[in-house]
């Protein structure tokens, strides 16, 4: 149905054996007395990429910001189940929500740089965690540009305002200012929505370049998108979580009607 990234398609038994980076047991969340998400299980694995795919306003970013607490900025909220993330809940009532999300990283849909020089703004979080020494801040700075394939470009401008950056440009930014607290997990919400086919090429290269350091996932409405830079993608439709597998079964022969129909247009 789609074409895919050369990989070889996992059996039942591979795929169980990768080791978890996010396990959600039956994980509800209502926002605003609306119950958005119903009874989700889900193993995402390590150092892979997993596409979470569906109609808008069926839950896949109510998930995503499951997994670093954002859905608690919301006023009304009720959530149960679990999340374990490095074998610990992060619902527990000891979790420390800032040290959670110093390791969960987040790229939203539109780059929303800070009114602040390049650098600056990848320091940012780490300035906010205390750090002060300057050869180290200099040396994150740069591994977090080069790992965001954004060194290059900006190495002799990095005191000048980010917002003199290119669309492209800023969201690469974002994706450096998340990796310079070296995150475990890195979510992107709609990362390429707003950009145009040849710079979304290119975050999607950087994105299957970034597994070998952390765990990435993705939500996309663009199923050609998620079929070629996801190792697994999970179908999730009214709050329900229909199918999950390797992307390259789900995209080619899924299990459920429904899946199918979803990936090939009869809806959404």
């Amino acid at each position: 149905m789609f074409k895919l990234f050369e990989r070889e398609a996992l059996s039942v038994e591979e795929f169980s054996k990768e080791q978890t980076s996010v396990d959600v047991r039956h994980l509800c969340v209502s926002l605003n007395a609306k119950k958005v998400l119903n009874d989700i299980s889900i193993r995402i694995p390590k150092n892979k990429i997993t596409a979470l795919i569906g109609q808008s306003g069926c839950g896949k970013t109510t998930l995503l910001n499951s997994f670093n607490r954002m859905n608690e900025f919301i006023s009304t909220h009720e959530i149960s189940g679990e999340v374990w993330i490095d074998n610990r809940n992060i619902y527990d009532k000891r979790e420390r929500v800032s040290r959670l999300r110093s390791q969960i990283g987040m790229v939203f849909q539109r780059p929303n740089p800070f009114p602040m020089s390049i650098y600056d703004n990848v320091s940012f979080g780490l300035r906010i965690q205390g750090e002060k020494r300057r050869r180290f801040l200099d040396d994150s700075v740069e591994k977090a540009l080069r790992n965001a394939a954004l060194w290059d470009e900006v190495r002799d401008r990095l005191f000048e305002s980010a917002l003199t950056l290119s669309g492209g440009q800023q969201q690469r930014l974002m994706i450096a200012r998340a990796l310079a607290l070296e995150p475990k997990v890195l979510l992107l919400d709609e990362p390429t929505s707003a950009l145009d086919p040849l710079t979304t090429l290119y975050i999607e290269e950087l994105m299957v370049a970034l597994k070998q350091q952390c765990t990435l996932i993705i939500v996309t409405h663009n199923m050609q998108q998620a079929a070629r830079v996801s190792d697994y993608a999970a179908f999730i439709h009214k709050g329900e979580l229909i199918e999950y597998s390797d992307s390259d079964s789900l995209f080619t022969m899924p299990n459920k009607q429904q899946t199918e129909d979803y990936i090939t247009g009869r809806y959404g």
